[in-house]
């Protein structure tokens, strides 16, 4: 279990301010996604700078792009961490994807590929990122949906360099890891134990649909039975860490979704009775 948070909670949208200051406090913490609030002014802010006084925070991010091969983007990475400053984050997260090219953004986060000359660079930018912020940086999988043919590493291999060679600590998407498996005709419990699971720090939920053949990581239903089973394994075997429930598309008013977080704090209290 984290020694700063513990238990189950949701990812903050938007929607959801203005309801959660109007009741007492009855979540453990809340995850923020930083890139909808850059700003960092206007009422919207406001009502987050709020809640952060009655919740911890865990700011999570799309837009540092750590796979590119160009520099990270200084203004954002400077709002991010006033952002981290101001709302009293714990930790930081962001995906180990690729989201800026040459020609720009491309508002995707795009699979790496896994050769062994580019984890000079991704450590290069690991190492800045975390001198930078005020708060631990988290690493994210991402789900993937092909193999590059000149791949040479392992999702999780790359990962045990990147954790070896800096120390990042590592944001475990159960439902990312599922869709990856599925869509790459690997076994998700195989493709856990490659990770360097010591380093997982916290854990993301999310559902996911079929366009056939593949699963889509939608962020837009109710977390799958699959990937609840693959989460009370992840409990048994990797350990109980702060979990996250994502939902973005077809966002469901907000009981539904608090709903989805106390199921997690279930599992969660179960495994830490057994363990």
């Amino acid at each position: 279990m984290s020694a700063l948070l513990a238990g189950a909670s949701i990812s903050l949208r938007e929607s959801h301010l203005e309801t959660l200051l109007a009741r007492p406090p009855q979540l453990p913490f809340i995850e923020v996604l930083a890139d909808n609030f850059l700003a960092l002014r206007g009422p919207h802010y406001a009502k987050l700078r709020a809640l952060a006084e009655r919740y911890p925070v865990l700011l999570h991010c799309v837009g540092f792009s750590i796979g590119s091969d160009t520099p990270l983007e200084t203004d954002y990475l400077a709002r991010v961490a006033r952002m981290a400053r101001e709302l009293n984050a714990v930790t930081v997260s962001d995906h180990l994807s690729l989201s800026q090219t040459p020609h720009g953004f491309v508002h995707d986060l795009l699979p790496l590929n896994y050769q062994k000359r580019f984890l000079p660079g991704l450590v290069a930018k690991v190492a800045a990122l975390q001198a930078a912020l005020p708060v631990p940086l988290l690493l994210e999988n991402v789900s993937r949906y092909l193999r590059y043919p000149d791949d040479e590493l392992e999702e999780g291999a790359l990962c045990q360099e990147l954790v070896a060679q800096t120390g990042v600590g590592l944001l475990l998407d159960v439902n990312n890891l599922y869709v990856t498996a599925h869509n790459l005709e690997s076994d998700p419990y195989t493709l856990l134990a490659s990770y360097p699971l010591s380093a997982v720090r916290q854990y993301h939920l999310a559902g996911h649909h079929q366009n056939a053949p593949l699963l889509v990581d939608s962020h837009g239903a109710e977390v799958a039975e699959p990937v609840w089973v693959l989460y009370r394994h992840c409990l048994k075997t990797v350990g109980c860490h702060p979990t996250i429930i994502e939902w973005d598309n077809n966002l469901p008013p907000l009981p539904r979704l608090l709903d989805e977080a106390q199921r997690a704090q279930r599992w969660l209290l179960q495994a830490q009775v057994v363990a």
